[in-house]
């Protein structure tokens, strides 16, 4: 059974608030993402992006850019992700979904960058910049590799095309919780009550809530919410603020545990 599925049943019917975290490939080097995304799978993780760095990364705020920009110019390449997604997915029960933009994949080859994501253990696919409705075979690929690609509900989505949204999408629908990129502290309020309450009544799918989640207090109050919570940024800045000789591992677990 596919992970992701696998662990994403197992939260629901436990009734957990789950987790998923995010990292950069290559960020600040490889082998310390991989220490970082093992830290934050240990902490207690369902899930884990780890994203492919691109040049231009128009949903990511400035702390995912620039780290994106460093693990660039330090000479990452796409077979560097794979080599991590292939690590976390042998030694992590964490779900490891591969999340990138469509040039990386493109240039790579759609059909074969699906067949590489899956022999090196990725459970799925997120790639913000392809439309749903052209993929370029993206979805059928993933699906005839028993994977899938996670799609995502940004506000301003109506009924309608949150359920198509959330049809199409594989485990879970990935849910913004505001306008604008990644990075900013999210306040939710009542516009974000809202949002979720429309993607919840329209959604056929488990929702999971990201876009600048940075602390308990938010993680407690989305509990019995969402069943999803995404941090990204947060675990980015973590990462970029580790001192020489602290052990990246047990920092990141600590990180990982202190958000619920």
């Amino acid at each position: 059974m596919n992970t992701l599925l696998k662990n994403l049943e197992a939260g629901i019917n436990n009734n957990d608030c789950m987790l998923m975290g995010h990292v950069i490939a290559g960020f600040p080097d490889v082998k310390t993402s991989i220490e970082a995304a093992k830290g934050i799978c240990s902490g207690g993780a369902s899930f884990l992006e780890v994203q492919f760095p691109f040049s231009d990364p128009n949903a990511d705020g400035p702390v995912i850019e620039n780290a994106c920009y460093t693990s660039i110019e330090n000479g990452f390449t796409v077979e560097d992700g794979f080599k991590i997604v292939r690590e976390l997915s042998s030694s992590t029960k964490t779900a490891i979904i591969i999340m990138t933009y469509a040039n990386i994949v493109f240039k790579y080859g759609v059909q074969s960058f699906v067949k590489k994501a899956k022999e090196c253990g990725a459970s799925a696919l997120i790639v913000p910049d392809l439309p749903l409705d052209h993929d370029e075979g993206l979805m059928h690929y993933a699906t005839e590799n028993d994977m899938g690609v996670i799609l995502i509900a940004t506000p301003g989505c109506d009924g309608k095309r949150i359920k198509d949204l959330s049809e199409k999408s594989f485990g879970m629908l990935y849910t913004v919780a505001r306008r604008g990129t990644t990075g900013n502290k999210t306040e939710l309020n009542a516009e974000t009550d809202e949002w979720i309450q429309l993607v919840k009544n329209n959604s056929t799918k488990p929702i999971a809530l990201g876009f600048g989640i940075q602390s308990k207090e938010q993680t407690d109050k989305l509990k019995g919410v969402v069943p999803i919570v995404i941090a990204g940024s947060y675990f980015v800045t973590v990462i970029s603020k580790l001192k020489q000789n602290e052990n990246v591992q047990s920092e990141l677990e600590k990180a990982s545990k202190a958000l619920f």
